[in-house]
């Protein structure tokens, strides 16, 4: 690990895009494995988290293999999904009705999603290692999926469409917070406005991961009964919500998200396995038989 940190650490120097983070995260997955046995545990337990985040920023080195669809997604959405006379997409409609009631509420479901997953993994991590593993796996499988669709089916949001119209899209457009702007607005800062300038790849509006990682949250806490099954729903809705009425995400987007989602528990279940962090305490071996 100390290796892979190392590694990182210098590519992002010699590509010119290091940062504060990258120094504190990778200092960390450096120093750790010489700091004892609770430190390297902690390490490996949150590698699948380090790669993912490598992945994510990584996006920006991928080529688009397919070609970037705008005006033909649009149409598709509208055969199944459709509002108004003539009829235009939910995105569409909701954009140019904004409420500040919603613009509150879908900001900060919005700004906070990420958070939740990473509240429930630290949960996870302290009560539950095996679900850990499984979920900070699911996570990482997510992202990949998410990587390779965007490659191979590069999608315009709806923001794009708004903005730009339907004629072939500008590989080099940049990023743009759409409706989430209002949000930034009201509170006058640059929250959404800085995120989106970073947005790896602009045109991976397909699948929607911003529903993907609180459906995993959903999925993984089903078990601890409705306490957790109802918030961690209706948090998941309501950032399904968002996407549409900030104009990131089509419908489609957010149905594809929720299939990622599904699929990349079923793996991460079966990575976690796989791959756990915690080795048995006592080797099975010592177990006395009953």
């Amino acid at each position: 690990m100390t290796g892979l940190g190392a590694a990182h650490l210098a590519v992002t120097a010699v590509t010119g895009g290091i940062r504060w983070e990258h120094v504190l995260v990778d200092g960390l997955f450096m120093v750790l494995p010489w700091c004892g046995a609770r430190a390297q545990d902690f390490a490996r337990a949150f590698l699948p988290l380090w790669f993912t985040g490598i992945l994510v920023e990584w996006q920006k080195f991928l080529p688009l293999l397919g070609q970037i669809r705008t005006g033909d997604f649009r149409a598709l959405e509208l055969t199944f999904f459709r509002v108004g006379n003539p009829p235009v997409s939910f995105a569409e409609w909701l954009y140019v009705r904004p409420i500040l009631a919603l613009d509150l509420v879908c900001g900060a479901a919005y700004a906070l999603f990420i958070y939740e997953y990473f509240g429930v993994a630290v949960d996870f991590f302290f009560r539950n290692r095996p679900r850990f593993d499984a979920f900070v796996w699911a996570f990482f499988v997510a992202n990949l999926a998410g990587a390779i669709i965007y490659m191979l089916l590069p999608v315009a949001p709806p923001w794009y469409i708004i903005d730009h119209g339907l004629g072939p899209a500008d590989a080099h457009a940049l990023g743009s917070a759409a409706g989430a702007a209002r949000f930034d607005t009201y509170f006058a800062i640059h929250y959404f406005e800085g995120f989106y300038a970073r947005n790896p790849n602009v045109f991976g509006a397909m699948p929607s991961l911003h529903v993907a990682y609180p459906l995993l949250v959903t999925l993984f806490t089903w078990s601890r009964g409705w306490r957790w099954r109802v918030p961690a729903l209706a948090f998941t809705l309501l950032v399904s919500f968002a996407a549409v009425y900030l104009a990131h995400h089509y419908v489609l987007d957010v149905l594809a998200g929720y299939a990622v989602a599904v699929g990349s528990a079923w793996a991460g279940i079966h990575l976690g396995r796989r791959f756990g962090s915690r080795k048995p305490a006592v080797p099975p071996a010592a177990v006395p038989s009953p």
